[in-house]
């Protein structure tokens, strides 16, 4: 379909992301091409409910709406004010503004060969499922035949090939090469090979090819942004000059179903700040990671299957702040709290490497050497009201780019557009 037809398509049903909706607006003004394609979608939309059959809302789809029609939280959820002073005291701002990259490898830089067969394995696999999964696949229409087919071999091949549960014990050398291996196999990837298997095994629905779009696209983009030679033509495109705001992450975790290591769980998005965030996708793809190992964490310790996700610019100044909270228990809690210290990587589990991978990145968003971030509170965790608290704080943009074109706020291809 022709893109300014899609525009008018979904600037009608009011799901054109906001930024997007603005320049629609603005084309509409100028634009006659623009103005038909509006008319004839609206037109073509005031025939879909007299020429649709009646059709029962999947549960995924009906559960988002349920979700979307109750009144927003009046209190955002944070940390106490003893660990916001914390926090705000560890900030010191960075000369200049980190936008991502730092973490790149070659993959010839990895010791081990092996490894190296299986970066370029996975993201092989990615790039023939990122098709089938895409909003214009037959599986995004309800027909899940071809995909769940596929799954079931590609579910076979995933767990042949890479066993994340043990990447942690792996003996790997503490360097870059080895963070850029594990951040590609224990950030996203989990949850992505959860919703692979359970579209294989013929339980999937539209809702889980929606959510396997959002982890497929995400693990590319994480993997590009690891490995510097992994796909050199789209890691060019990733790497320019692109804003990417807190709607981007809210319209993926807003209801979602998350696993690692365990059953899915139910994500709830509090407050999700809207401004831009990161200046280009490789930093977005970093950022992501960060808080896919904030997910992971809660995600095997929460008490009642679920957790909720906030994203500020209020509590901490000159920073976002991101927050994961859940209910535990005591144990859980305690299990979640030991990996926050420094020398938790010595532990070797998959666990550990996730706090040690948000740690290497906000070294290199602050421009820290290792030692300098003890004592910090630029991530952490804290218990409340038989919560677990976690974070992680990330430099904010300056207001003068907020002037920049508005074309790049929104970069990402939205599932529905």
């Amino acid at each position: 379909m022709d893109s300014l037809e899609q525009k008018a398509i979904d600037y009608s049903l009011g799901i054109l992301p906001k930024e997007d909706s603005k320049l629609f607006e603005a084309l509409l003004e100028k634009d006659e091409d623009a103005l038909r394609a509006l008319k004839n979608a609206r037109e073509d939309l005031s025939l879909v409910g007299l020429s649709s059959k009646s059709s029962r809302l999947s549960e995924d789809m009906r559960s988002r709406i349920l979700d979307l029609s109750k009144s927003e939280q009046t209190v955002v959820s944070e940390p106490d004010e003893k660990t916001l002073q914390a926090i705000r005291k560890s900030i010191e701002q960075p000369s200049q503004r980190y936008n991502g990259g730092g973490g790149s490898v070659d993959l010839s830089d990895i010791s081990e060969s092996r490894f190296q067969d299986t970066i370029k394995f996975l993201y092989e696999k990615m790039l023939l499922l990122s098709p089938l999964i895409a909003g214009d696949s037959e599986a995004a229409e309800g027909d899940l035949r071809t995909l769940t087919s596929t799954s079931a071999k590609l579910s076979k091949e995933l767990s042949e090939k890479i066993d994340f549960q043990s990447i942690g014990h792996e003996n790997l050398p503490n360097d870059m090469p080895s963070h850029s291996v594990r951040r590609s196999i224990i950030t996203s990837f989990p949850s992505l090979s959860f919703f692979i298997e359970r579209v294989s095994a013929g339980q999937g629905s539209v809702g889980d090819v929606r959510r396997l779009f959002y982890l497929c696209r995400d693990q590319m983009k994480i993997m590009r942004a690891s490995f510097g030679d992994l796909d050199s033509p789209r890691l060019a495109e990733d790497e320019e000059l692109r804003l990417h705001g807190g709607d981007l992450l809210r319209s993926k975790w807003w209801g979602a179903q998350h696993a690692y290591l365990s059953d899915a769980r139910k994500v709830k998005c509090g407050h999700f700040y809207e401004g831009p965030i990161t200046e280009r996708c490789v930093e977005f793809a970093e950022y992501d990671s960060n808080l896919y190992c904030l997910a992971n964490l809660l995600a095997s310790g929460t008490a009642d299957g679920e957790f909720t996700i906030d994203l500020s610019k209020d509590f901490v100044p000159g920073c976002t702040l991101a927050t994961a909270c859940a209910n535990t228990s005591d144990e859980a809690h305690e299990k979640i709290a030991k990996l926050f210290h420094v020398d938790a990587a010595a532990n070797g589990t998959p666990d550990s490497y996730l706090t040690q991978l948000v740690k290497t990145s906000l070294q290199r968003a602050y421009n820290l050497q290792s030692n300098d971030l003890e004592g910090r509170s630029l991530m952490g965790c804290s218990r409340r009201e038989r919560k677990t608290w976690i974070w992680f704080v990330w430099p904010s943009i300056p207001n003068q780019q907020l002037a920049e074109d508005s074309e790049n706020t929104n970069s990402e291809t939205d599932f529905l557009n």
